[in-house]
This record gives C-alpha cells, structure tokens and sequence, in this order.
C-alpha cells in the first residue's frame, strides 16, 4: 500500500495505552492491525499485554506491501496474528468482526491515486467524495469492521476534522461514541509534517468528547454529527456572530494573487527594471506575502513586469513593444517552463491575471501566517503574488472599515476557529473558509439593502 509512515514505538505504545483503557483485553478477544507495515501497533500490543498482565488478542494483521508484511511475519512469529498480503480497501467482507482495531492507515492524497482507483473508491465507499485521502476511506473500511462496543484508535492527519471531504467521514463517526482525539506534536513522524491526531472510538451510542490539544489545552464537547466542521469547537468555539451576511456577500472577489511560473524573471527590484518597461507600462507594484508581513504592507520596492494589459488579456507578439525586446533575452527561461509545455504562450505567464479586478482598491493578506493579518491597497495599483489573497469589497462597502473589522479580534478567533493549518501550526488562509466569515451587523445591513427586491 502506498503511503506507508512507519510510526515510532513510543507513538505506537501511546497509542494502543488508548485503544485498551477501562477496557483491556480479555480471553478470546480479536484485533486488526490494518495496513500493518512491520508491525509496530503488534509490537506495542505484545508490550502493553505483557506489561499489565493481560491476554494478547487473537490478531489479523493486513498489508499489501510483500517486503512489509514478510518482515512483520518473522518479528512476531510466536504471537498469535494471522498475516495477510491483500488490499485492505478491497473486498475484506470475510474478516469478519473485531473487538479492536488500530493503526496508522496510509496518508495518500488523490493525486497519488491512477483513475482506475479513483472511480473503484468512489464506488466502495460513500467517504470517498471530493478531494478523499485514503486514510479516510481506512477509517470507513474499518467501521465497518468493529464490533459493538468494539474501540478503534487510529492516528490520521487532523484534516478530516475540518475539510470538506471529511464531511461525510465526520458523519460516520459522529455515530459513534468518539471518546478522544488528541493532537499530537506536529513533528511526531519526524521531519514528515502531518499534523497528527489519535482519534479514539467506542462503537457505543454518541456521547461526549474528550478533546486534547498540542498547546496543553484539555475541554469536553459534543461534536455535530451532520457533517459540518468540528474544528470551531475542537479549538475553543467562536463568539456568536449570526449578522445574516458573509464575507462572500459584502465582496466581488476573494481570491489568490497571481502565479507567474517564474517569479526570478517577472519580479525585480524597481532599480533593476529597465526604464523603458516602466515608462511604457509593462510593470505593476507587487507584493509576495512574505514581502506583505515584513513591510508592513503592500509596498515592497518591487516590481512585476507584466505582458498582458489592464484587462487582462495577452497581446500578440508583434504588439509587446519594449517587453517583447525584453522577453526575447528571456527567451530560454521562459520557454523551459511546465506551463509552456502544457500550451501557454512562451511569454505568458503561468496564468492569466484577471486585471480588471486586482487593479482596485483592495485588501490584501498572506495566505500562510501566525494570526490573520490584512492590509489595505487604496490605491488599486498592487498586482499580488500568489501567496497572497486579495479581497475587493462591493461599491457600498467602505474599505478601512471592512479591513478594520478583518483585523479585529471577533474576526480574528473565528479565522482561527476555522481555517486549515499548515507547517508550525500557522493558520492557511483560503477563500473558501474567509467568504464563510460572517460580517458585522452594519456591513450585514449595507448588503440586505442591496437585495433585488428590497428598498
């Protein structure tokens, strides 16, 4: 199976100390080790059986890698696991029910899958939608395994928490009593960043959540079992901010900036830039999201030397003037890009800025950081680099006032409430979380006046 992340064995230890708390292993009882790898959950098993004097389960333990499982086979020879080399996410009907079950399943996104997998899954299993991770489909696979009362503890990248592919896998757990999950040190596979949680199941009627965060922080709650996003309450809960309006309603974009496939060339230093591409229009102020933190704002004494024109649409190559002069230097470079060789313009960039709405008075942000941040462009002249997100408010809506509120602490906690994080637990700022941002009660009045409709 691809994907396979060896855990350590004092991860594996922790791990399987969950799985049988208030509830150890008696005479006759059974465990999956699905997707086993060499066997570290079977050894923290051995240890923790050994240790506190109770019975080893009778075991399976499933993995598709030969070189894996054989080395799993001859480590644990005298306990009593059955081996099997198949594919965990294929037709396991025959295993039967187990009282236990844990593991690292696989972390494998959909891009690592050919599309005979895709649509095999997405057949399988109703947890497969959208953008799945194959440890979500683990999570489903063995559900479906674990017998009443059963407890299941898996250790899965904390995403499925929050992102929309995990809607459908939060509903199936949420049926469940979901006694635990634990964030764990971000570096706890080592340098792979994963953003670990030990998620802990009792095949019980729903109850309580004991929830542990990385910074210390312990609370108990009750998670939503429709899907929706638990991170607002794994995290602290929000303050109450039912206005009526979003962010999506008070805007007309919410986007990334511009990806030009070769920031080295397109961006320079302004006294870099030949004169001729600045006098004749062929440049723009820009900004990385670095740049945007470190100045305090969007002006970084930069500059993007940019083909298209204030609208956003290419010009042919006997109309570039100066910038076709200054191209043709480039010309190597900028053929030698993925871009070019999948049909771009050799003088383009990697796509195609939409001008008409990046050249307005704006708000910008980085899109990874520590705590939300905006900033404003009044004058509109920015073009913004992929790392950051720009937000144009509406005609009616004021722009210091809405980068005020953006700023505040209401808007900031329920950022934080809600977006995705990224390495060294920074928050990632995306569009579809920050249009979801409800807005103050007077922006929420300014955009029902705007209604077709009303007066």
């Amino acid at each position: 199976m691809k994907g396979h992340v060896p855990t350590p064995d004092d991860l594996a230890d922790h791990i399987v100390e969950k799985l049988f708390r208030e509830n150890p292993p008696a005479a006759g009882e059974t465990i999956l080790y699905p997707g086993c790898g060499k066997g570290p959950f079977i050894a923290a098993v051995e240890r923790y059986c050994n240790t506190n004097g109770h019975p080893i389960p009778e075991g399976v333990a499933i993995e598709l890698d030969p070189e894996h499982l054989t080395a799993a086979r001859e480590r644990h020879a005298d306990l009593p696991v059955e081996f099997q080399e198949r594919d965990f996410l294929g037709d396991v009907a025959d295993l039967g029910e187990f009282e236990y079950i844990v593991g690292n399943p696989p972390y494998v996104p959909i891009e690592g899958l050919d599309e005979d997998e895709k649509q095999r899954y997405k057949q399988q299993f109703n947890t497969a939608i959208g953008r799945f991770d194959l440890y979500i489909l683990f999570f489903e696979q063995s559900l479906n395994l674990l017998a009443e009362d059963g407890r299941l503890s898996f250790i899965t990248p904390e995403k499925f928490e929050y992102v929309d592919t995990g809607s459908e896998l939060r509903k199936r757990l949420a049926s469940r009593h979901i006694e635990e999950i634990e964030h764990v040190a971000e570096d706890a596979f080592g340098e792979l960043l994963t953003y670990p949680a030990i998620t802990t199941i009792e095949n019980t009627s729903p109850g309580e959540t004991h929830i542990r965060l990385r910074d210390g922080t312990e609370r108990t709650v009750d998670l939503p079992d429709d899907g929706d996003s638990w991170a607002p309450i794994i995290r602290g809960g929000v303050p109450e901010m039912n206005t009526g309006a979003t962010l999506d309603d008070v805007t007309t974009r919410v986007s990334c900036g511009v990806a030009t496939g070769a920031d080295s060339l397109f961006v320079q230093d302004r006294e870099a830039v030949p004169p001729q591409l600045i006098e004749n229009g062929w440049t723009y102020p820009t900004t990385s999201g670095r740049q945007l933190q470190q100045n305090d704002g969007p002006d970084s004494g930069q500059l993007l030397i940019c083909p298209y024109d204030e609208h956003g649409n290419l010009p042919p190559e006997d109309e570039l003037g100066e910038y076709g002069d200054w191209a043709e230097i480039h010309r190597d470079r900028l053929e030698d890009r993925s871009c070019v060789e999948k049909g771009k313009v050799w003088y383009s960039m990697h796509e195609n800025p939409p001008l008409d709405d990046i050249l307005q008075p704006k708000i910008l942000t980085k899109d990874v950081t520590a705590e939300p941040q905006f900033w404003a462009d009044r004058e509109g002249e920015v073009v913004p680099r992929h790392s950051v997100y720009y937000i144009i408010p509406k005609d009616h809506v004021e722009l210091d006032e809405l980068r005020a509120y953006l700023n505040s602490e209401q808007a900031q906690v329920w950022i934080e409430a809600h977006a995705q994080k990224a390495h060294n637990d920074y928050y990632r700022m995306q569009s579809k979380v920050l249009k979801q941002l409800p807005v103050p009660k007077d922006l929420g009045q300014s955009h029902q006046a705007t209604l077709p409709g009303l007066d």
